[in-house]
């Protein structure tokens, strides 16, 4: 990463220098400096930029991401019998669609691993990521329901 690409960075985040250096946890003074080319850029700011981007493609404005849907690892281990996984590509206008997807697919017992990319290719979801994401919404609409619940109880009804 040179300076340059840092700066395209921070403007496609919409991240002006004072932001930018908070969410990467340093001085202001530290960007400018990588800005100006007056220090190199350590690997490691490179690789938290990247995760940065990374997060916010997670955003659910972010849109046309890919949902791809195995029967297992894709990438598998040597020393065991190769199988071509199942998959099951499918374009969403966003990542809130797509985990919605996932939410209905882990119905279907031969797709058991998910990952959501964006337009060029890079993971924005990993499978960890989607199966977690997947459980804290269905956390969070069991705490819905049964907040549902309760009040219709208190009122005498069903609900």
């Amino acid at each position: 990463m040179d300076c340059w690409d840092l700066k395209k960075w921070r403007k496609r985040l919409g991240y002006n220098q004072v932001e930018a250096a908070a969410r990467l946890g340093v001085q202001r003074g530290a960007l400018q400096n990588w800005e100006q080319e007056v220090r190199p850029i350590p690997l490691t700011v490179e690789l938290a930029c990247k995760e940065l981007e990374r997060e916010s493609q997670q955003r659910a404005e972010v849109g046309d991401v890919l949902l791809i849907s195995t029967d297992g690892p894709i990438v598998q281990s040597s020393d065991e019998i190769y199988h071509v996984p199942l998959l099951r590509c499918e374009v969403h206008v966003n990542s809130n669609t797509a985990i919605e997807a996932v939410r209905g697919l882990r119905s279907d017992a031969t797709l058991t691993s998910s990952l959501i990319l964006s337009k060029d290719g890079t993971v924005i979801w990993d499978a960890h990521e989607v199966i977690k994401e997947c459980r804290r919404r269905d956390a969070r609409r069991n705490i819905d329901e049964g907040g549902s619940a309760a009040v219709h109880a208190r009122r005498g009804r069903r609900p």
